[in-house]
């Protein structure tokens, strides 16, 4: 963009010849941008045009039957690409003088010329009228009187031998007329959007023998990549479509199945891929716009499209108002597979969730006979929670698998070994199963089980040593990067956590807190059933709020659904530090589990806005207690952190357990 506050030329102490002369030296980019933006700005200045208007939207284009005329300011805003320009000056100079003969001068239709005429205003001084005369076309009659202003200020005007305001995609020249060099750049990336193809179809029966069009050829071609993090492709796919004067003229004959391009899915197996839509434009000989050199190169994308292996990707050009490229293609299918399909890297379940994710992600539907049920849920988070994983982070390693060897290259990367793999098949087998009768332990006492059925919480000591605490807590500090002796250390890398979230998943010290026997016991003992699974959790670091650091919550809240009937379900936590009432502190609301469906049954609002209480006015009880302590709370209580308000950060590590069957 052209910086109005440099100084500039005006545009008649502009030496334009010995301007265009060095533009025509320049071999890139880099060199051509303080030529190009020097004369831009010149010419801007003097037709008063401001390219960027506050709150500017190309309003002022015109709709042909065959593609969009854009504006006169996007028109001249194309200028501000800068090797696009430099190329097509470059090309169409030579195209010029390539053509220069004493007997008459050459004749150049100048289609779409915008308001600065730029693909050849730096060009007409380097020629005399005797030499070159332009036919300076356009739709906008307002785009016409700029550049016959320029040209007049310039006393260039003698280079035009007509104006002509019109539609170049239907117009035609007095009988008989002929041009040398028909020039138009009135095109998008990969031809849509705009009418080049129309106009060159329309114009090239007025082409000169031996004359050219410019750009003398646009390829458009394909290709397919496929972005899994492990399992990275791409396939060519060809060429779609090449516009240059033969397929111009078999167009105009109704040759249209040259818009239509057919090309075999070169996959192996049904995976989502991004189509990518290639343009390169030979303006003239050696003059290329290759990919990404150009606002007019640069690649465009139908993404996350699902290919059945061998069928076809048909490209078929759809003229009109906005012209577009179709993709046809045949759509892979998803049969969900059984849970016993160990594809997925041998894990039992695996590869069906996997289905199940891709199937959500592409919002296509799986066959009817296979419709997963909702009471698979638990078993989704099982298989993740036994790979070891975790729910957020196993969901996310699924939903970047676009093909199932990316999902088996995924589990590899987690080094289960086959006894590992066969320990946690038999698990899932077992879980799924309908529960058999199995003795429950004992471990809590009648008193504490009372204050459970009234209060819905339990604060259980010391499930952790000492030594588990503190070798949890390094695991903490290690990961924050932080000193426990050092306090401006605890919030330098806060970035890494989601709220007071640290997505600290697995650390040995981590691993073996979930292996305690007595915290199985406990969730076994108030499910009343041991075939449940272990969570794989994150922890959470709370530290004291600061004038620079206020605590991001989450407030007081619901992990379920707020509707009725409420099955029974818990949550829990293990506090790795001893924590006070004031230290950021767990917090609930005693005994709502005995009242919550009576109260959903009263309410009339939207889960969302039951989510939104007045905690201030609710009976919420900071819960406090030693590291090593487990908290184990009914899911219908609503809870959440609190904000730390002493000199020493909460840590706590969250852990609980569920049942695959019912």
């Amino acid at each position: 963009m052209p910086d109005a506050m440099q100084h500039h030329p005006k545009l008649t102490d502009l030496m334009l010849p010995e301007l265009a002369k060095k533009i025509l030296q320049c071999k890139g980019a880099a060199e051509a941008r303080p030529l190009i933006v020097s004369l831009l700005t010149s010419l801007c200045q003097h037709i008063n045009l401001d390219l960027h208007p506050d709150q500017y939207r190309d309003l002022d284009f015109t709709l042909t039957p065959y593609g969009k005329a854009v504006s006169p300011t996007t028109a001249a805003q194309c200028a501000e690409d800068v090797e696009r320009s430099r190329v097509f000056m470059q090309g169409v100079y030579q195209a010029v003088h390539e053509r220069l003969n004493p007997e008459r001068p050459v004749q150049l239709l100048y289609a779409g010329t915008g308001p600065l005429g730029w693909l050849v205003l730096p060009l007409l001084g380097l020629f005399s009228a005797k030499q070159l005369q332009i036919t300076a076309l356009d739709i906008h009659s307002f785009s016409l009187e700029s550049f016959r202003n320029v040209c007049n200020t310039l006393n260039l005007g003698d280079r035009i031998a007509d104006w002509v305001c019109a539609d170049a995609t239907v117009w035609q020249p007095a009988e008989g007329t002929t041009y040398d060099i028909i020039l138009s750049e009135t095109m998008n990336q990969f031809l849509e959007q705009e009418p080049q193809v129309q106009i060159f179809v329309n114009l090239q029966r007025c082409l000169a023998t031996g004359g050219s069009l410019i750009p003398q050829q646009v390829q458009l071609c394909a290709e397919l990549e496929s972005h899994d993090r492990q399992h990275q492709a791409c396939y060519p796919l060809g060429q779609v479509f090449n516009l240059n004067s033969e397929s111009a003229i078999r167009l105009q004959q109704g040759e249209t199945s040259i818009l239509t391009a057919t090309f075999p899915v070169p996959m192996s197996e049904a995976c989502a891929v991004d189509v990518k839509l290639c343009t390169e434009i030979q303006v003239y000989r050696n003059f290329w716009l290759r990919e990404n050199q150009s606002q007019l190169t640069l690649p465009k994308y139908r993404r996350q499209v699902r290919l059945s292996p061998g069928t076809n990707l048909t490209f078929n050009y759809q003229s009109g108002h906005l012209p577009k490229w179709q993709l046809q293609y045949q759509t892979a299918s998803i049969e969900l597979t059984p849970s016993s399909d160990l594809s997925g890297e041998g894990i039992y379940h695996l590869h069906r969730l996997w289905q199940k994710t891709l199937l959500k992600k592409l919002q296509i539907s799986s066959e009817p006979t296979t419709q997963p049920t909702a009471d698979e849920w638990n078993l989704d988070r099982a298989v993740l929670d036994l790979i070891g994983t975790g729910l957020q982070p196993g969901m996310q390693l699924l939903h970047r698998c676009d093909s199932l060897s990316a999902l088996q290259q995924e589990i590899r990367q987690l080094a289960l070994s086959e006894l590992q793999k066969q320990e946690i098949n038999r698990q899932l087998k077992e879980l799924s199963a309908a529960r058999q009768p199995t003795a429950v332990p004992s471990v809590l006492s009648e008193k504490q089980l009372e204050f459970w059925r009234q209060n819905g919480y339990l604060v259980i000591p010391s499930v952790l040593t000492a030594a588990q605490c503190e070798h949890s807590r390094q695991a903490v500090w290690q990961h924050l990067q932080a000193d426990p002796e050092h306090p401006a250390s605890w919030y330098q890398h806060l970035t890494l956590c989601e709220k007071i979230m640290l997505p600290l998943f697995r650390h040995p010290a981590l691993d073996a807190n979930r292996q305690v026997p007595v915290i199985r016991q406990i969730f076994e003992q108030l499910w009343q059933r041991t075939d449940l699974v272990m969570s794989t959790d994150r922890v959470s670091f709370n530290p004291p709020q600061t004038a620079t650091w206020k605590f991001p919550g989450p407030g007081m809240h619901w992990d379920m659904e707020l509707r009725t009937p409420v099955k029974f379900a818990t949550q829990g936590l293990i506090y790795l530090t001893d924590t006070t009432e004031q230290q950021g502190a767990f917090c609930c609301v005693p005994g709502f589990h005995l009242q919550i469906e009576q109260w959903l049954q009263q309410q009339q609002q939207d889960e969302n806005t039951l989510q939104q209480q007045n905690w201030a006015q609710w009976p919420v009880k900071a819960i406090a207690a030693k590291a090593g302590d487990l908290i184990i709370w009914h899911h219908a209580l609503p809870h959440g952190p609190s904000k730390n308000m002493t000199d020493q950060p909460r840590m706590v590590q969250y852990i609980n357990m569920y049942p695959v069957a019912d």
